[in-house]
């Protein structure tokens, strides 16, 4: 019986060490988002010129 409570506690500690990790990776993202250079001009900057992917093969 002593067996089964250690390995529910060694499960609990492993949970909780999981969650701690994940919440602190999501907490990172987060942080480096905002910290990001931020495009200054007023138009989209993933915007690209149509001309660009018209080749010809």
């Amino acid at each position: 019986m002593e067996g089964v409570v250690v390995s529910r506690q060694i499960c609990l500690a492993a949970l909780a060490v999981r969650q701690r990790l994940a919440l602190e990776t999501i907490w990172f993202l987060i942080g480096f988002n905002r910290c990001r250079q931020r495009s200054t001009t007023k138009e989209p900057a993933m915007e690209s010129d149509a001309s660009q992917f018209q080749h010809v093969c």
